[in-house]
């Protein structure tokens, strides 16, 4: 019998740092399933709560909340941990896997119908995230290719912007519903995400938990100025269908409907001109491809064309969480893009 995600976390109230294990790889082992951590702060009339984990394979804010505990730090408020997809990390091999390849991206079942064990362990988070009104909540993230760090979120008003400057100076607005947590935003919790870079990179880790202590130990989140961020509105996801053979190479694959150069996550945050080639075109042409908007319009055609077998832009953008990786462009998207400013 196949393995599923847990339909309820378990809870754990100040973990001892002895029992956390000497990795992050020990912390998962001991941990075995989706866990809800507690831990006593300063101030025990405000709480704030970090999420991860939501993908099984992308490990920076794990190993930054791990060390942060094994540490004993003594967080601002009363701090709230959530380590979501411990099974799908926990599948071999380790930390290997988004989800469970038998189930679906956790970070889409943050809506109705609760009729699966994630979507019902993705209702009792949010539920109880709003039980519990954290004054803010990041969710971390890693990319599956080389990105500088973003977040983010639903809106850019002065709460988002306050949190999200902690750890970059980038700021993605969706205006999308996919089902993600972020979008459980509300007026009195401000949820933004974290994309710490690449999975492989020292670089995230770090970034990871040194923006992470700032954010648990810093007395108060809203009273500093808001600094200057890119931010990036509206953006679309060039999406493929499922059916479609990707490949990401140098040079054009025959038995592909759509080839895309391998560097392309080289320009990430990068603006693109109108007439960029990304990559090849099989015999389909752009069948396969669209790029919905919120109202549900294919905008497709707006932005890229064919031109002499390639996939050109059509006018100039922005494109950002490019991806090197067939699977992730075939069950997500290909990349996300905005029209440059």
């Amino acid at each position: 019998m196949m393995q599923q995600t847990p339909q309820h976390f378990q809870y754990w109230d100040s973990p001892r740092p002895e029992k956390l294990g000497d990795s992050h790889i020990d912390f998962l082992h001991s941990l075995q399933r989706p866990t809800w951590i507690t831990i006593k702060g300063t101030d025990s009339s405000r709480t704030r709560a970090i999420v991860t984990l939501l993908h099984g394979n992308e490990p920076s804010g794990l190993k930054a909340v791990h060390k942060i505990l094994k540490e004993g730090i003594v967080p601002a408020t009363d701090l709230v941990i959530v380590i979501a997809s411990v099974n799908a990390a926990l599948h071999p091999p380790i930390l290997s896997h988004r989800y469970l390849p038998w189930e679906d991206d956790f970070n889409r079942c943050f809506k109705a119908p609760a009729n699966t064990n994630q979507r019902k362990l993705a209702g009792e988070l949010a539920s109880r995230l709003r039980e519990l009104k954290p004054e803010a909540i990041v969710d971390t993230h890693n990319t599956s290719a080389h990105s500088d760090p973003f977040a983010v979120a639903v809106n850019h008003d002065k709460s988002i912007l306050q949190i999200s400057q902690i750890f970059t100076r980038k700021l993605v607005v969706i205006d999308q519903h996919m089902g993600t947590l972020i979008e459980k935003t509300d007026a009195s919790t401000p949820i933004v995400t974290i994309e710490f870079g690449s999975f492989m990179d020292q670089q995230a880790d770090q970034l990871a938990y040194d923006s992470l202590v700032s954010f648990v130990s810093e007395g108060q989140l809203f009273d500093v100025k808001v600094e200057s961020s890119q931010i990036l509105l509206h953006p679309l996801r060039l999406e493929i269908s499922e059916t479609q053979a990707i490949h990401y190479s140098s040079s054009v694959q025959n038995d592909a409907d759509l080839t895309i150069f391998n560097t392309i996550d080289q320009l990430n945050f990068t603006g693109l001109s109108s007439g960029t080639n990304i990559g090849w075109l099989g015999t389909s042409g752009l069948d396969g491809l669209c790029a919905v908007n919120a109202e549900g319009a294919d905008l497709l055609d707006k932005y890229f064309h064919e031109s002499d077998g390639f996939l050109t832009t059509k006018r100039d953008i922005t494109i950002f969480m490019a991806t090197t990786d067939s699977f992730i462009a075939r069950k997500d998207c290909l990349l996300y893009f905005t029209d440059s400013i």
